[in-house]
Order: C-alpha cells, then structure tokens, then sequence
C-alpha cells in the first residue's frame, strides 16, 4: 500500500493532465464542426442564388415565349401590332415577366443572406466553444493542483501526526 501511496501524486498529475488534454480537444472539435456547418452553409447560399438566377432565366424565357405567342395571335387574327391596345398588352406581359423573374432572385438572395448569417453564427458558436473548452480545462488544471496540494502538500504534512493527550474519554 506504501507504493501506491508514493504513486498517488503521480496518478493525480496523470488524470488533470488527461482531463485538460481532452477538454481542450473536445473545444477544438466543436470548433471544427461548426467550422464545417458553416462552409456548407455558404455553400447551400451560393446554390440558393444561382438556383434563383436560373429560374429567374427560365422565367424571362418562359415572357419572350409568350410575347411570341401574343404577337403570332395578334398577327395570325389581322390585327395591327402598333394598336395601342396590343401595346399595352404586350407591355403587361413584359411587366409581369420581368416582375416574377425579379422576384425570383430577390428570393435567391433572401435565401442566400439567411444562410450567411446562419455560417457566420455557426463560426462563432465554435470559437466560443473553443474558449469554453480552454476555460475549462484551465479550471480542471487548477482544481487538480488544488486537490493535489491539499492532498500532498505542506498543509497535508502539518496535520498528519496527531498532538495532544491519551487519556481516555471517561475516566
């Protein structure tokens, strides 16, 4: 039992040292994995924006196809292209494409700047973690000198031998 007496401070080092080590790499993990949260976050923006450039592309297609149509329609039952009428027509349907496709990338971008902010957030959630983790383990660190030094240390020595009379309790 003498040796494992001797060890005992050595066993103590051991477990603050283990537990500071593993608290740090826990703060570095999580620092890590939001890391990684945050770039598929920018990534998932950058995709929203070009998936709204793309429909916003689709719908000014999808206008020209039927301003088109209009003007085949107009043509093909002898109207006159120039009617103002017809004009305004026409222009209604150029309006409203260019509205909708307008909308398409506001949307996209909305989208895009929600996801950014939410990286952004991600980022700092695992520098946070990560200083909370080095606090920590500073505070393990200090806890087991503390238990150490309580343990083993000089005050420990002053009350290990024992002062004052054997006489018994009742006599």
């Amino acid at each position: 039992m003498g040796a494992l007496a001797g060890l005992a401070p050595i066993f103590g080092a051991i477990g603050t040292g283990i537990s500071v080590l593993g608290t740090i790499q826990a703060g570095r993990e999580a620092k890590a994995q939001a890391d990684y949260q945050a770039k598929v976050q920018e990534m998932q923006a950058d995709e929203a924006q070009a998936a709204s450039q793309r429909d916003a592309a689709a719908t000014y297609r999808q206008g020209r196809l039927i301003a088109s149509q209009q003007r085949a329609a107009v043509a093909g039952a002898g109207g006159d292209l120039t009617d103002p009428s017809v004009i305004d027509i026409m222009a209604d349907t150029d309006f409203e494409t260019d509205l909708a496709a307008r909308t398409d990338i506001y949307r996209g971008e909305q989208q895009a700047r929600g996801l950014n902010d939410a990286a952004v957030n991600s980022r700092i959630s695992g520098k946070n973690a990560q200083k909370a983790a080095f606090i920590s383990a500073a505070g393990n660190l200090f806890s087991g000198v503390s238990n150490m030094y309580s343990r083993f240390g000089a005050q420990a020595k002053t009350t290990a031998t024992a002062s004052g009379s054997t006489r018994p309790l009742y006599g």
